[in-house]
């Protein structure tokens, strides 16, 4: 079997093994924390068992390409979809531990790990099927679980408020998805990717639309990102920490190969993820320049961060450049540690010290210096500050579209240049607020001790991110074979 299924029925039935263990057992908080922590690494284990580091990361699917592959070959694709389920599956690990303490003051963490797991699972699911209808049935899967998370503390009427409206977009995604899928097999008469060739018809071209457009809305392509802002925002941090940092980014990979599998051409796709990059990178620091809320601060970053990879994978399919490709996944999984580690940073000082605002955020670092400090990091990383790891992936990014020396990359480069100079309009005056002399509050507040289930994870993120920001380049070449099918397969 399968080693993706595999990680899926592990998942799964973990999740419904701690949802038992909670509801018969009574089991405590840190004991289900534990239990999901276990069950990731199994999952990760069994993802990571046959893995082969000269594998390739192609991004077509080839015609013998299946959901459950035997033996050792493995279909192209699968490496690429092996670095997003493993990106999701190492977030949950760390958001498992750091919820043993972060939920402690929520009664509903019975529910809370079960849906944790069903959310990466259906992740893992949705990355690796090649089946339209299956795929339509994983992002369901996922997407419940995650709308759930958002409005997990439901006495809050602004996390009902943001949890409904995540809801509503993201029923209208899966809708068109489905509508488009039905459109599809009308002509078609297939739901397996690639499409065999048929015959061009307004019912196929309308179905390719409406499956793109509901996969955006899962994407938070601008404009269909309105629901972004207030889910990341108003959502636990640590799931926050979840969607910012993987969830938006596996939905785009999905839209990437399903573009693909469905027969449209790299050009034409290359052209339209240029220009929603650009869409993206504009509305998301612009909107992030004018916040006054850190972590709704922080989602308009990932609306920002996402044009910038989609600026990267654009750049690769319209001029078939594949180093641009190798510079938008290693983003990819440079802005999954960064914002992850963000968010995660931020939780730590909500949960101490009730900070919401940036102000509230003013002389944080003489009572939670190692937040402030994986805070800082985490920022100045987003804000690509050499000689942070962000600043080389953006490097990635620049040179691979310098490269091209046309027209449309030279405009991108522009809008992504002069973005990122904006976005050190609200990365820096917030690290500095962290650091101010005059604390915001009234009276001296003690300096507390961060308990260790919610250090371990910030401190392990940092360390990543230090270790590759200084000696990046094993994991340039891990993710350099880097192949395109021809056009005509």
């Amino acid at each position: 079997m399968n080693t993706a299924f595999n990680s899926i029925l592990i998942l799964a039935c973990g999740a419904l093994a701690i949802y038992l263990l909670a509801r018969l057992f009574s089991a405590r908080n840190e004991l289900l924390a534990c239990c999901t922590v276990l069950v990731f690494f199994l999952a990760g284990l069994v993802l990571f068992s046959k893995l082969n580091l000269n594998s390739k990361f192609w991004l077509e699917i080839p015609s013998s390409g299946e959901f459950m592959v035997s033996g050792e070959q493995e279909w192209p694709g699968e490496s690429a979809s092996r670095l997003i389920a493993g990106t999701a599956i190492a977030l949950g690990f760390l958001v498992s531990l750091y919820s043993s303490r972060y939920l402690e003051q929520d009664q509903r963490y019975k529910t809370y790990y079960p849906l944790l797991l069903l959310t990466v699972a259906g992740l893992v699911g949705m990355v690796y099927t090649t089946d339209l209808f299956l795929l339509y049935l994983f992002i369901e899967w996922m997407s419940v679980c995650a709308y759930v998370l958002v409005a997990f503390r439901r006495q809050t009427n602004t996390a009902t408020e943001a949890g409904f409206k995540y809801l509503i977009m993201g029923s209208v995604g899966t809708i068109l998805f489905l509508l488009g899928l039905a459109w599809i097999f009308r002509v078609t008469g297939q739901i397996k990717m690639p499409l065999q060739a048929a015959e061009t018809s307004a019912w196929a071209s309308a179905g390719l639309v409406c499956i793109l457009t509901g996969l955006g809305i899962k994407s938070a392509f601008v404009p269909l990102h309105t629901w972004l802002p207030d889910a990341h925002s108003r959502a636990p941090s640590s799931i926050s920490a979840l969607l910012s940092g993987i969830i938006i980014q596996s939905c785009f990979f999905v839209w990437l190969r399903v573009g693909l599998g469905l027969g449209v051409s790299k050009q034409v796709l290359g052209a339209v993820l240029i220009w929603l990059s650009i869409a993206n990178m504009i509305v998301g620091n612009f909107m992030a320049l004018v916040q006054i809320h850190v972590k709704r601060l922080l989602a308009f970053s990932s609306i920002a961060q996402m044009g910038y990879i989609l600026f990267s994978f654009g750049i690769g399919l319209y001029f078939d450049f594949p180093q641009a490709i190798l510079a938008g996944f290693l983003y990819l999984v440079i802005h999954a540690a960064l914002k992850s580690l963000a968010f995660l940073s931020k939780g730590i000082c909500h949960f101490y010290y009730q900070t919401t605002l940036i102000e509230d955020m003013r002389g944080i670092a003489k009572h939670l210096p190692l937040a402030a400090l994986t805070l800082s990091l985490s920022l100045a990383g987003l804000a690509g500050l050499p000689p942070l790891i962000g600043f080389s992936g953006k490097w990635f990014i620049l040179t691979s579209a310098l490269s091209t020396l046309q027209p449309l990359a030279l405009v991108g480069t522009g809008v992504f240049l002069l973005t990122n100079l904006i976005s050190l309009g609200y990365y820096l005056p917030l690290i500095a607020q962290l650091y101010a002399s005059q604390p915001h509050r009234n009276e001296a507040a003690p300096t507390l001790r961060i308990s260790p289930w919610m250090a371990i994870p910030v401190i392990a993120l940092s360390g990543l991110i230090l270790a590759a920001s200084i000696y990046p380049a094993p994991w340039v070449k891990w993710l350099s074979p880097i192949i395109f099918i021809s056009e005509g397969g």
